[in-house]
C-alpha cells in the first residue's frame, strides 16, 4: 500500500519555501561590490552613484570632467599658453614638474575612487561578499590593473595592497619615457633637479612593474580556483592544521604549496636563461653606455647610481 502524505496547510509550506529561497539569494536591494569597483575604475564616481552616494558620485564625476577638459584645453592652446606662462616667469622645468605631480595624484585618486566604491558597496551588504564565480575574470582583470582581480575575489585588503603598488607602477611607465623626451628642452634650475630625482626613483621601480603584474594575475587566478584561499589567514591556518592531522604533512600541507614551488622554479629558470644570454660583461657595457648618454644630457642622480652599480658588478666579475 502506498503512503500518502497529507499537507495540512499548503500555503504555509509554500511561503516557507519562498522565504528560504529569498534568504539564500539575499535581499534584492544589495549592491554588488564588483560592479561598483569596475564602474568607478572605468569612470570616476559612477560606482558611488551605483551605491546611491549621490554627493560623492557627482563630486568625483566633476573632478574627472574638470581634469580631462582642462587637459584637452591645455593641449589645444598649447603654444599661446606656454608663451603666456613664460612671460610670467614660469619655466618649462617647473611646468613639467607640476605635471608629473598632477599625474601621480590623478593615478592615486583613480585607485582610491575605485576602492572607495567597493568598500561603500560592501559595507551596505547583510551577507559578506565572497567573490565572483568566474576563474578567468580575476586573472584577466589583474593583468589589466593589479588589484582588480583581488577585489573580484572578495579580498579587500589584498586588493588594496596591489592597487597601491599599481600607482607607482603606472606612474613609472609614464614618467620614464616622458622625462627622457622632455629633458633636452628643460632649463637648468631647481625644478630640473627634482625631476632628475623623480626619474631616478621611477627608474629604480620600473623593473618591479612586470613582477607586480605577474604576481597580481597569478594570485588572482590561484585564489579563484580555491574557495579556502578567500578565507582569513587564521581560518586557512586552522584548515592546514586539520589537513595535517588527517592527511599528514606531505599530502595535507606540502601539496598545497606545489603551485608556489612551481612558480619559484619557473622564475629561477627564467633568471638562469637571462644570465646565460645577458652575462654580467654585457650588462656592464650596456650600463656604461646608458651612464654616458645620461651624463651628456645633464643628469646627475641616475649616472651616479649607475656608477655605484657598476662598481658592485665589477667586483662580481
Amino acid at each position: 500500500m502506498e503512503k500518502v502524505w497529507e499537507i495540512k496547510d499548503p500555503d504555509a509550506l509554500l511561503k516557507s519555501i519562498k522565504t528560504k529561497r529569498i534568504r539564500e539569494k539575499g535581499p534584492p536591494d544589495e549592491k554588488d561590490p564588483v560592479k561598483a569597483y569596475s564602474l568607478s575604475l572605468v569612470l570616476w564616481g559612477s560606482g558611488q552613484l551605483y551605491n546611491d552616494q549621490l554627493i560623492k558620485g557627482v563630486l568625483f564625476l566633476t573632478i574627472v570632467v574638470v581634469f580631462f577638459l582642462g587637459t584637452f584645453v591645455a593641449l589645444l592652446f598649447q603654444d599661446p599658453l606656454l608663451r603666456s606662462l613664460r612671460a610670467r616667469g614660469v619655466s618649462l622645468a617647473n611646468l613639467f614638474l607640476n605635471a608629473e605631480i598632477l599625474v601621480f595624484f590623478v593615478i592615486l585618486f583613480w585607485q582610491f575612487n575605485a576602492g572607495d566604491a567597493y568598500h561603500g558597496s560592501a559595507r551596505g551588504r547583510r551577507k559578506p561578499f565572497k567573490g565572483v564565480a568566474s576563474r578567468i575574470s580575476p586573472l584577466l582583470c589583474s593583468l589589466l590593473v593589479p588589484g582588480w582581480g583581488q577585489f573580484l575575489n572578495g579580498q579587500q585588503i589584498k586588493g588594496s595592497i596591489y592597487s597601491s603598488l599599481s600607482v607607482p607602477s603606472f606612474f613609472s611607465v609614464l614618467s620614464v619615457p616622458a622625462t627622457l623626451l622632455a629633458w633636452p628642452s628643460l632649463d637648468v634650475s631647481d625644478p630640473r633637479f627634482y625631476i632628475d630625482a623623480i626619474f631616478a626613483l621611477s627608474l629604480l621601480f620600473l623593473p618591479l612593474v612586470p613582477l607586480v603584474w605577474l604576481f597580481a594575475g597569478y594570485d588572482a587566478f590561484m585564489v579563484s580556483r580555491d574557495e579556502l584561499l578567500k578565507e582569513s589567514l587564521w581560518e586557512r591556518i586552522k584548515a592546514a592544521n586539520n589537513r595535517r592531522r588527517t592527511q599528514g604533512w606531505v599530502r595535507g600541507v606540502f601539496s598545497r604549496l606545489k603551485p608556489a614551488f612551481m612558480l619559484a622554479v619557473l622564475l629561477a629558470i627564467a633568471g638562469a636563461v637571462l644570465y646565460y644570454y645577458f652575462p654580467i660583461s654585457y650588462c656592464v657595457g650596456l650600463l656604461e653606455g646608458a651612464r654616458k648618454e645620461l651624463t651628456d644630457r645633464g643628469m646627475t642622480i641616475v649616472p651616479d647610481l649607475i656608477g655605484r652599480i657598476l662598481l658592485v658588478m665589477q667586483k662580481l666579475q
